[in-house]
């Protein structure tokens, strides 16, 4: 009897699991037929602005957008940034996201969902920082070479430039103006 039991409660749990897969596989076929939709009308705005992309929404042109990326984003990022290439989009608590190829370097680009840029980063050499940055770090700390450098836009103020040296093991992050003045340390 206790057999006959076991063997029922197994076929029933079997049951159970094989049809909760097969709800799980339709209600990604229902959610999938929408998302298509929405990719083909962005691959045929895409197309009018140059951002080619495939059947399946991969990337072909120099852009990779994201389906529910704002209008007004998209268009203050191709205004500011027209030669970018390989762009990836995510999404950070309400703000979006970019990382684009900007000439030999990765730069990151943040926007609020309006459209408005919040700032821009990217990494440069040592040799391609300015020249009263560079001094004021060498006059800071002499004997430290300077880790990381990264150059801050934001609009309507000036560039500021992000520098991570390494000082009796710990690591300082400094962050000068154009001119070299020292505008934070931690």
């Amino acid at each position: 009897m206790k057999k006959l039991l076991i063997a029922a409660l197994f076929i029933f749990s079997s049951v159970a699991v094989f049809a909760q897969a097969g709800k799980e596989k339709s209600k990604a076929k229902e959610k999938g037929k929408p998302a298509t939709e929405k990719v083909k009308k962005q691959t045929d705005n895409d197309a009018d602005n140059g951002n080619k992309q495939d059947a399946d929404g991969k990337q072909t042109g120099n852009t990779k957008t994201r389906v529910n990326l704002p209008t007004k984003v998209k268009s203050s990022f191709a205004a500011e940034y027209p030669n970018a290439a390989n762009a990836t989009w995510t999404k950070n608590r309400g703000d979006w996201t970019v990382v684009f190829g900007n000439g030999v370097w990765r730069s990151t680009a943040t926007y609020h969902s309006n459209g408005d840029r919040v700032d821009t980063r990217t990494p440069m050499t040592r040799e391609q920082a300015p020249r009263p940055v560079l001094d004021e770090i060498l006059r800071r700390y002499p004997k430290q070479n300077p880790k990381d450098i990264i150059k801050i836009e934001k609009p309507k103020n000036p560039n500021l430039f992000q520098i991570i040296v390494e000082e009796a093991g710990k690591k300082r992050t400094l962050l000068l103006d154009e001119t070299g003045k020292l505008v934070s340390e931690q």
